[in-house]
Parts: structure tokens; sequence; C-alpha cells
């Protein structure tokens, strides 16, 4: 008697959770019909939040525009996408219709522009022409201030502040040593370069005379680099020689791989101790982590991951050692940047020097 009472009450318990269970369906699906309403209202809303802004973007404001500027006085008229045509830039940004009701503008409303004609005209002629480009003619130069180099500073300034610094003195890589077909160089400075055998670029000014000062590349993906500064007339071009940057005369380098890192120098090896390396390859090691090399002032300083590694003048402090040769002072402004390498970099900046 007594299993069958507790066998009854067994029974009876799953009745009563059913029973409850039906009585809070309504509220529970009452609830989740409120959370997909909510959602389905939100949803709408940045449906309409984006129609908006491709409004702006697409309707009313579009590169065929004719805009009136005000610089420094004076008024210019010029097409939105002349503006606007190098993507990316300040310049691009500011006039690209997102923000024309925030950008300054004068009592009649030209958009102000709160800079010298002298300097501002230049740059836009160079973006008019650049417009114009076609395969048949040389391409857009930027403008030549001859020797006003006060002024040259200042444009350069402004271009700078523009985020225009590419498209008016551009940068190219150039396979120096190696196979082409092993590589791909990209037109784009900082895309990815995929040297499948060992192989040396260098970076080279196209269309005007500024030198690099200094430049960052980004390791993704490497066994072996060497990273540095050649005399181009001295570093011959020869595509079967295999010695990469510092292994020969007249050209420095840091030297980067997993099995030990150190300076070249005229063909001289000195070891650096427990340099940090991320993208080095080794034993099947694919990580993407890339290490970042820094090489300023022509050679002069050498960062690896923000840390400074070598330097021209002796750092105690840092324990770096010191380095180029007795006689490289006389070639010190005809170095330009090179790399030796098998694997997969990118350039992520490029500096000039200023006049």
């Amino acid at each position: 008697t007594t299993t069958t009472i507790a066998m009854a009450k067994n029974e009876k318990k799953p009745t009563t959770t059913l029973e409850d269970t039906l009585k809070l369906l309504p509220s529970l699906l009452q609830e989740r019909q409120t959370q997909l309403q909510n959602l389905a209202h939100q949803l709408e809303e940045q449906k309409s939040s984006l129609e908006k802004e491709k409004q702006i973007m697409n309707g009313t404001n579009k590169p065929s525009d004719v805009l009136h500027l005000n610089v420094g006085g004076t008024i210019l008229c010029v097409l939105r996408r002349t503006l606007t045509q190098i993507e990316g830039s300040m310049l691009s940004i500011k006039f690209s219709g997102r923000w024309d009701d925030a950008i300054e503008k004068d009592r009649d409303g030209n958009y102000f522009i709160d800079q010298p004609i002298e300097l501002f005209r230049p740059l836009l002629n160079f973006l008019r022409a650049k417009t114009i480009e076609t395969p048949l003619a040389p391409p857009a130069q930027p403008p030549d201030f001859g020797e006003d180099k006060r002024t040259f500073i200042d444009f350069i300034r402004l271009v700078e502040f523009y985020g225009l610094t590419s498209a008016l003195y551009p940068t190219h890589i150039v396979l120096h040593r190696g196979d082409p077909s092993s590589s791909n160089i990209p037109t784009d400075l900082g895309c990815v370069i995929e040297s499948n055998d060992w192989s040396t670029y260098i970076l080279q000014t196209k269309g005007h005379d500024r030198k690099i000062q200094s430049y960052e590349i980004a390791l993704l993906q490497f066994t072996r680099v060497q990273i540095g500064w050649i005399i181009p007339s001295k570093f011959k071009e020869t595509p079967n020689n295999n010695l990469g940057v510092g292994q020969t005369k007249y050209s420095i380098a840091l030297e980067c791989s997993p099995s030990q890192s150190g300076v070249l120098s005229d063909g001289s090896f000195s070891v650096i101790e427990h340099l940090s390396l991320h993208g080095s390859k080794n034993h099947g090691d694919t990580t993407t982590t890339p290490t970042i090399v820094r090489c300023e002032g022509r050679g002069n300083k050498w960062f690896v991951n923000e840390e400074l590694v070598l330097s021209s003048v002796s750092v105690q402090e840092k324990k770096v050692k010191q380095i180029f040769p007795g006689d490289w002072g006389y070639y010190m402004d005809a170095l330009i940047p090179a790399i030796s390498i098998q694997g997969h970099w990118q350039v992520s900046q490029v500096e000039f020097s200023c006049p």
C-alpha cells in the first residue's frame, strides 16, 4: 500500500508542472513578441539611418557638384570629385558631402579654407591634372618652387595636413636583385608583397627628388630578412646575385632570422642578443602577428617593435651597438632604403626629409 501511494504522488507532479507551464505560456509568448517588436523597431531605425547616410553621400551631393571655395579671400570653383579623388585623405573626407553642413563658410555660403592661395592653388592644379591622367601622357607632377625653400616647406606642411603626401610624392617598390617571377610587386605601397625566393627590393621615389628619411615595414611571415640602406651607385642591380643588404660593401642592414639576428655592415656581421621577432617562420610556424621594423634617419636608428636595437651613436643604457664604417659619412645623402627577404611583408610608412 505504501508503494502504491508513493507512485500516485509521483504521477501527480508532472500534471501540476504542465498546468503551471500552460498558465505561464501566454505571458512568455507576449514577452517574446515584445522583444521581437523592439528588435524590429531597432532594425528599422538603423535602416532609416543608413538610407539617410546614403542620400547624403549619393543623393543631393554628387561627384559632379561644383563647389565654391574661398581660399584666404580668393574664390575658386572646383568639382567635388577633384577634391575627393585621393581616397582616405583628409581632403577627400572633408568634401565627401557628409560634412558639408559642418564645414566653415563665408557670408556668401562659400566653403572657407584658411590657407594662402599661393599654397592651395598649386595643390588644386596638381589634383586637376591628376583627374585627366592617361597612359599616353606623363603623370601629374608636384609643383616646383625652385629656390623658394620657405614656400616649399609651407607647401609640404599643407600636403601633410591633408593626407596627400603619397599622392604628390609617391614611392615605388622595385625588385633590385632576384627572380621577377618569384614575387608579386603591387602598385599600392601598403599591399602585402609575397617574396617566395630570396630577393632584394629598393624603395624608389618617382616624379620628385625628395629623399626618404625614415621608413617602416611589417614582417608578416618570413624565414630571413635584411632591412637597411644601400648606395645605389655601388650596390649594383644584378639579378643572379644572392647577396643581400649589408652582405656587400656600401650597404648596411639589420638582419633578422629565427636562428640569429644582428647588424650587417659592408659584409661584416655582429650579433644582437635576445631580439624579439613575431613574424619569423620556423618549424612550420605560421603566425601572422607582425614584427614592425622602423629605420630612422637613413640608418641612424633601428627599432624593432618600438624598441631601439641599433644606433649610429652608442647608447650605453640601451646597450645598442655603434654602426657605420668610418667612410660612410660621405655617402649619407645618397642612401636609399633596401630590403632583402624571403617571406611576406609590407611597407607601412615612409617619411621624407624636408628641404
